[in-house]
């Protein structure tokens, strides 16, 4: 069966349609104060008494009329009779009779009538049935008076207040033990598919981990206002996802399924929900990623479909689903700021184009692009940015949405040619450190524009390298810094040597992305060896571009490829045959004012270090890594 997207609905309009139908799930129940934490109060709660309930003393001492002791001091203290002891907990009230006399009080014990203060036993002596008192009080000093914090039918919780730790204590100290919450919402979750496992077993090739069931539940749970199941893996069968769903809504309000929500013959998921007599709310919502999702209700249940790639599934969950969860339970999150952009853009025409991306140092977004399944840039974005499909492009300093997801402290940022070692120094300086794998020249560029303190970079031109793009603007703002030496080479099962060998045998080749450093290298060597003029399209899946050295070396590994140019350093990491092809420089731009910084100070000296421990295969570490070359 195939689902056409007929007509998709915004983004705007998504939400509203999946709040209004959650405000009906949600009730009102009776919880203890200390399971309420996280949750929303349902109505104003007063206070039952007065706090304190009794005027109590605030300090161990002795209780007194102040005007006993007015003229106390070091040199001439005053000599009062105790004729009694209060303790904490004391169901009685003491009494005093005169100004010579005094009563002993604990922390926390009724003050005894006649008496106007209490004074600290550290500064009194103690001798028998008298104590000497060596400072005068002032009336009320000590004493923590019936109904000074608050009192009897005061409001001491809102209805539609979150409760938090801070409230219990005020709900214990009136005598409240339980609280009318709004109701948690009963969430279980399915992840869908035959290539999908369950993280902790064995995993074969053409299958993959499930990411969104357990992603899904931490972030549902993160929020204290559901409770959430882990419900497993259905594979694609009819039978199993019918009886799973049937199942299910026994027990959950809600059901999420991520997968099985695009255009597709496999996906059965459609067909279960109609013959189920399940009404479609929406089916596709005009964004990307994240077009194939759908809102279904059965009776009085919901089945959510997320998208199975994780990073679609994310920008749904922040973008539509989190904000319509939260919202009857009047909690406003991911509200938009207007932001400038960092670089220019250009969204699909009809969709609302959505990027996670980071605040770089210029306050600007930085968007982290790469593929909808990709993991990595969920966990590195400080949020998502939403640029409508209405205009041909957005131009770098455009104001466009942003959807801060997580306030982010970032120690260091770099952005630039990946590579393992260089975040091993990263990672050794700071654990708050933002790394974006985006090419030599994306580290140019966010240097440039002001996103950045570092990147990796390994630029060649006439022989030279990187040095060459250090401009006048560049040099004004940053210094290149000495890194290491790395050998590139073919890699491959067979032992290419050549780009000729390459055509000859028909042998499918794995590029690198435009904009890095090794992909400068190819061009240089198809150039050199068939000619200035040769079609490189000649080279079997010349445009297939990989971003990384160990993409290019996993390509190859796993029989997707033939060949590729990679570091050394993945040929012996995955026993794969290598052929050098060249030694290159690899060195890091940093910006002037990381430089000056602590953290700064402290790269560089983790830099230098390496030149005490052995390279690891492929690298080499020369004299004068960590200086400043330009």
């Amino acid at each position: 069966m195939v689902k056409i997207f007929h007509k998709l609905v915004s983004i705007d309009d998504a939400k509203k349609i999946l709040s209004d139908s959650l405000k009906k799930m949600i009730s009102t129940e009776m919880v203890d104060i200390t399971d309420s934490v996280g949750l929303i109060s349902a109505e104003d709660v007063y206070s039952a008494l007065d706090n304190p309930p009794f005027d109590r003393s605030e300090v161990d001492g002795y209780a007194l009329d102040h005007r006993a002791i007015l003229n106390a001091d070091d040199y001439n203290p005053i000599r009062l009779k105790v004729v009694g002891a209060i303790e904490a907990g004391s169901k009685s009230l003491a009494k005093l009779d005169g100004l010579n006399e005094c009563i002993y009080i604990a922390t926390g014990a009724p003050i005894p009538r006649g008496a106007d203060s209490v004074v600290m036993v550290e500064f009194t002596k103690r001798e028998g049935d008298y104590v000497y008192i060596y400072r005068p009080t002032a009336p009320g000093e000590n004493i923590a008076h019936a109904g000074s914090d608050f009192s009897v039918e005061e409001i001491i919780l809102r209805k539609g207040e979150r409760i938090s730790a801070e409230k219990v204590a005020l709900l214990s100290a009136s005598g409240i033990g339980k609280v009318s919450v709004l109701s948690k919402l009963k969430v279980g979750i399915l992840s869908t598919g035959n290539e999908i496992i369950l993280p902790g077993n064995k995993i074969e090739f053409g299958q993959i981990y499930d990411v969104n069931g357990p992603y899904v539940k931490a972030l549902l749970d993160s929020y204290k206002l559901i409770e959430s199941d882990y419900l497993g893996i259905i594979r694609d069968d009819y039978e199993s996802i019918k009886e799973m769903l049937e199942s299910s809504f026994k027990k959950y309000q809600v059901i999420f399924t991520s997968g099985s929500t695009s255009a597709g013959f496999h996906d059965l998921l459609y067909a279960v929900l109609d013959d189920m007599g399940a009404i479609p709310l929406y089916h596709g919502i005009a964004i990307k990623p994240g077009k194939p999702s759908f809102l279904y209700s059965i009776r009085d249940r919901l089945i959510i479909g997320l998208p199975g790639f994780p990073l679609s599934a994310a920008s749904v969950l922040y973008t539509v689903i989190i904000p319509s969860i939260l919202s009857p339970y009047n909690i406003e999150i991911g509200k938009s700021q207007d932001v400038k952009l960092g670089m220019k853009i250009t969204p699909e025409r009809g969709k609302e184009l959505i990027l996670p991306g980071i605040v770089g140092r210029n306050g600007s977004i930085y968007p982290i692009f790469g593929e909808s399944g990709s993991i990595s840039r969920i966990t590195q974005a400080d949020g998502f940015m939403i640029v409508s499909g209405d205009r041909t492009f957005y131009d770098k300093g455009d104001m466009v949405n942003f959807y801060p997801i997580v306030d982010r402290k970032k120690e260091l940022i770099a952005i630039g040619s990946n590579d393992p070692i260089l975040e091993r120094v990263i990672l050794s300086t700071t654990n708050n450190a933002t790394i974006i794998n985006a090419g030599s020249l994306g580290a140019v560029e966010a240097m440039v524009n002001g996103y950045s303190d570092l990147g990796g970079l390994h630029l060649y031109k006439n022989g030279e390298y990187n040095t060459f793009v250090m401009d006048d603007e560049l040099k004004s703002k940053a210094s290149l810094i000495r890194g290491f030496d790395r050998i590139q080479g073919f890699i491959s099962r067979n032992g290419y040597k050549s780009f000729k060998e390459i055509i000859e045998k028909k042998a499918i080749f794995v590029n690198r992305n435009r904009g890095s450093g090794t992909r400068a290298i190819i061009d240089e060597l198809i150039e050199f060896e068939l000619g200035n003029g040769f079609e490189k399209s000649k080279i079997n899946n010349y445009f297939w571009e990989a971003k990384s050295h160990a993409a290019v070396a996993r390509s190859v590994l796993q029989g997707r490829a033939d060949v590729g140019i990679s570091i050394k350093y993945y040929a012996d990491l995955f026993s794969l045959k290598f052929y050098e092809v060249k030694k290159e420089s690899y060195d890091i731009m940093a910006s002037k004012e990381f430089l000056k910084s602590d953290i700064g100070k402290r790269f560089i000296e983790n830099l230098k270090s390496l030149k005490n421990t052995k390279p690891p295969s492929g690298y080499i570490f020369p004299e004068n890594m960590g200086e400043i070359i330009s």
